[in-house]
């Protein structure tokens, strides 16, 4: 018969054994589980703070969260990789080196190993896209675009940048398991692309100007034609004791002639420095204001005329040409008759613009004229001598009255002719600001005395150095560049706005450079307005974003 005892010792005891199995095998998944975690974090370069819960089988990890900025750019680091980057989602921002500082710490809860995650990191948004635009990455327009206009519904794994070689990505949305309702981004980055930047390479939002050339120089060609600037510069010479001709003497009034660094913000030119001496800064007052009152354009005019030079090689994403100055340079605003007038363009150059003069009535009237006058003297000779003095004599008075009558008469004829044939250029065909541009560069060759070889690259780049150091040649092109936004707002030119460009024609002529260059480098995919303003956009919006 069975006992009690017998009961308890062969079934009690063994189901009691199966009912701590299921807790012996959490307790065991648990340490095994702590054990890989606290592997994975140390082989990730990872610092956390681990405990494991064994009868619930958690995991608990406490990492910290980090905010960081770029290294100084001269650090070595900069433009490498770090050795050991981290495996695990939300730490690709680990590819790079920073500067790091501790601002919290991420608790997770976890059951396997697989769901161990790191912390994304914090970062100010337009210092992230300045280093990666300065290790060579490129903006996608159609990923700013979206991120624009969606904002955080943007989709995971749109591309913001691309890898400088093949357009890979760089960076691009994340999802926002672990943002927090702030923005989230994943980076990507290979060794290969490492070699197109190094400390070397101008940074992201500056842009090197270099100086003329010798016999190409148009500042000094301008103030050799003008005479109020040449006296300034014998005044300076004659404090120094030293003579016109001295070489060296006005070298130094000048200034050295050396290539300028410039870096433009989104909304005006920063600082300058002359590459000899990167201590001292240039004064730029006359460019740092980009407002449109008439005074202050001249700063305006630099970022858009240095945005657009420097499009094609990819530089300058900070400052955004507006969308009424690109719609300028892409029409036709100059007509044909206007550039025949300043003899920039023959007749033969452009279309027929003025109605053709007949010259018969004219011709007809003089030889009526030559008719009486040979009438009249026939007349005299047969008049007794005295009568003959006196008919002389009162032909001769009239004769100078008639020819005082023809002069004024001829006058007012020319006016009427220069006004009508004025209105008639001012009707004119428009022709294409490239063929302006073309022309006048043709014309400040001959009309400065440069070299023939001066191209429209060096001339234009010589306005970007000639409106860094001169104030008044920075003020001029710019009064010129609002006339001429002036006549376009207002349907056409006018007469003003023909004599004011008459009165200054090498200022209208390095202006039709100026959008000249605009309008054929803005329309590059790479140097496109959309993208930079809707990158700049972006980046007012989110001030920090998580990058991870």
């Amino acid at each position: 018969m069975v006992s009690a005892v017998d009961i308890v010792t062969y079934i009690g005891i063994p189901l009691a054994v199966l009912g701590v199995l299921p807790t012996i095998y959490t307790c065991l998944k648990s340490f095994l589980t702590l054990r890989e975690i606290t592997k994975t974090l140390h082989r990730n370069g990872v610092v956390a703070i681990t405990r494991s819960a064994l009868l619930s089988g958690t995991v608990e990890t406490e990492i910290p969260r980090r905010s960081i900025i770029p290294l100084d750019r001269g650090d070595p680091r900069y433009f490498g990789l770090r050795d050991r980057p981290s495996t695990l989602k939300g730490g690709s921002w680990t590819l790079f080196n920073w500067k790091e500082m501790v601002i919290g710490v991420k608790n997770y809860r976890l059951q396997y190993q697989d769901e161990l995650l790191q912390p994304q990191a914090e970062i100010e948004f337009e210092a992230l896209v300045t280093f990666l635009l300065d290790r060579g990455a490129v903006p996608s327009k159609e990923g700013w675009a979206h991120l624009r206009s969606a904002g955080l519904w943007t989709p995971a794994g749109t591309k913001l940048l691309l890898s400088p070689i093949a357009g890979e990505e760089v960076l691009s949305v994340a999802t926002s398991d672990d943002s927090d309702g702030i923005l989230s981004l994943v980076l990507c980055w290979s060794s290969k692309w490492d070699d197109r930047r190094s400390a070397d390479s101008l940074p992201p939002y500056w842009t090197r100007v270099h100086p003329p050339k010798k016999g190409e120089d148009v500042l000094v060609a301008l103030e050799e034609m003008e005479a109020p600037a040449q006296e300034e510069i014998k005044k300076e010479i004659d404090k120094k004791g030293a003579f016109l001709d001295d070489d060296s003497a006005l070298s130094e009034i000048l200034g050295a002639r050396c290539a300028i660094h410039a870096r433009i913000s989104s909304n005006s030119i920063q600082e300058a420095y002359k590459i000899d001496d990167s201590k001292t800064k240039l004064p730029l007052v006359h460019l740092h204001s980009i407002h449109t009152s008439a005074e202050s354009t001249a700063g305006f005019w630099f970022c858009c005329l240095a945005t657009a030079f420097e499009a094609s090689n990819g530089g300058l994403w900070s400052f955004s040409i507006p969308d009424d100055v690109i719609a300028l340079s892409r029409r036709d605003t100059v007509p044909c008759g206007v550039m025949v007038l300043l003899d920039t363009l023959t007749d033969a150059d452009v279309p027929t613009w003025r109605t053709p003069y007949d010259n018969q009535a004219d011709n007809l009237e003089k030889h009526v004229k030559f008719l009486e006058q040979s009438r009249k003297i026939l007349e005299e000779n047969k008049l007794p001598p005295v009568q003959r003095e006196a008919a002389r004599q009162t032909r001769i008075a009239n004769d100078a009255q008639d020819f005082h009558n023809d002069f004024r008469r001829r006058k007012i004829k020319e006016d009427q002719t220069r006004e009508g044939e004025l209105a008639e250029a001012m009707q004119s065909q428009k022709l294409p600001i490239a063929v302006v541009a073309e022309a006048s560069t043709k014309w400040l060759i001959k009309k400065l005395g440069l070299e023939e070889s001066t191209t429209q690259p060096s001339l234009v780049e010589q306005i970007l150095y000639d409106m860094l150091l001169d104030a008044k040649f920075a003020t001029r092109l710019a009064t010129v560049l609002d006339l001429w936004k002036s006549w376009v707002a207002s349907g056409g030119m006018s007469k003003t706005h023909y004599l004011a460009i008459k009165a200054d024609q090498v200022m209208f002529s390095l202006a039709s450079l100026v959008l000249a260059v605009i309008g054929s480098q803005v329309s590059e995919p790479v140097g496109g307005s959309n993208v930079v303003g809707d990158l700049q956009d972006c980046l007012q919006i989110w001030k920090k974003v998580r990058l991870g």
